[in-house]
């Protein structure tokens, strides 16, 4: 599988990312592109400012033997994650920042264990800023406001 996305400083993950990326029949895609929509319209930053990467993605079916790739798992069990293509990803795409919503994401792009959001951290050379998952904040908006503040003040740094 191939995934096109443009570069930005910010690159935002999240464990259903990959999924809702390749198909448009996963369960609460519309919601959390809504609710991600909310949020980029709220931040308010240029176009340009803010891309996605899947932290998890279907494994390349060239790679496994013909008996391997017929038996392969199929929906949102198949999505296995890869830290290091994440972070190169990062790189190409040129990000200063990356928020990663959930700790299922957090563990898939391989970020020290017991990470609890809000909370920023450096790694692999990166600003990191893990977050509550999509889904968690679709069913409590109460920590949106306080979300979007933080994320007002720490993007602010890599923005410059």
């Amino acid at each position: 599988m191939i995934c096109f996305t443009r570069q930005g400083r910010v690159v935002w993950t999240y464990w259903n990312l990959g999924p809702d990326m390749c198909d448009p029949q996963t369960p609460g895609r519309l919601e959390r592109r809504q609710f991600l929509q909310r949020l980029l319209q709220d931040l308010g930053h240029p176009a340009g400012t803010h891309t996605f990467w899947p932290s998890c993605l279907p494994p390349d079916p060239a790679a496994l033997p013909v008996a391997d790739a017929a038996a392969a798992p199929q929906g949102q069990n198949a999505y296995v994650a890869n830290p290091d293509v994440f972070w190169s990803g990062a790189m190409q795409l040129k990000a200063r920042g990356v928020v990663v919503m959930g700790s299922a994401a957090a563990r898939a792009v391989a970020l020290p264990g017991g990470l609890r959001p809000p909370q920023q951290i450096r790694h692999r050379g990166k600003l990191v800023w893990v977050l509550w998952d999509v889904d968690n904040l679709l069913q409590f908006d109460q920590r949106y406001a306080s979300m979007l503040a933080l994320l007002r003040d720490a993007l602010r740094h890599v923005l410059r």
